[in-house]
C-alpha cells in the first residue's frame, strides 16, 4: 500500500513509500544549507525497503564530512538535478527523502530541528518544536539532549 508519493521537478524520477516516515526533521547544518541552496533541509527518514523508485536512474554525489569523516550520499535526478533522496554511511539501512519532492508535502509535519547552532539568525521555530544544537544522536549513537 502506497502511503506517500513524489518525484523530481521534471518527472523523470518517481518514488512511492509503503510506510509512514520513521522521523521528520529540518537540518540546519552547513552541508544541508549548501547542498540544498537554502536555509535548511526538510526531510523524512524511512527504511530502504519502504521506498521504491521508478523512472530514470538517480545520479549520486558522495560527500565526506570534515567534522566526523563519514560519507553522505546525495541522490538526484540526472535531468533536472532535483535532490530527491540521500543515504548515509552511518545508517546504511535508512533512506532520507526530501519533503519538498512529495506530491502532497502538506501531509508531513516537521517538529524537530537539528544543528540549530548553525542556523541562520533569521530562522525561527515554534515553541513546541524539539531543537538540538547538533545532531539528535551523539557520536556513540545515544540520544542527544535537546536545547
Amino acid at each position: 500500500m502506497t502511503k506517500l508519493k513524489g518525484g523530481c521537478l521534471c518527472g523523470a524520477i518517481r518514488y512511492s513509500c509503503s510506510a509512514d516516515p520513521i522521523f521528520t526533521f529540518a537540518c540546519h547544518c552547513r552541508f544541508c544549507q549548501r547542498s540544498s541552496g537554502t536555509a535548511f533541509r526538510a526531510a523524512m527518514s524511512f527504511k530502504n525497503s519502504d521506498v521504491e523508485f521508478s523512472g530514470s536512474e538517480l545520479k549520486q554525489y558522495t560527500y565526506q564530512s570534515e567534522e566526523h569523516g563519514r560519507e553522505v550520499y546525495v541522490q538526484f535526478c540526472p535531468e533536472c538535478s532535483t535532490q530527491v533522496t540521500a543515504t548515509t554511511e552511518r545508517a546504511p539501512k535508512g533512506r532520507i527523502i526530501m519533503i519538498g519532492t512529495l506530491d502532497e508535502p502538506d501531509q508531513i509535519d516537521v517538529k524537530t530541528h537539528m544543528f540549530a547552532d548553525e542556523s541562520f539568525h533569521w530562522v525561527t521555530v515554534s515553541d513546541d518544536d524539539i531543537v538540538y544544537a547538533k545532531h539528535r544522536l551523539n557520536e556513540d549513537g545515544s540520544a542527544a539532549e535537546p536545547l
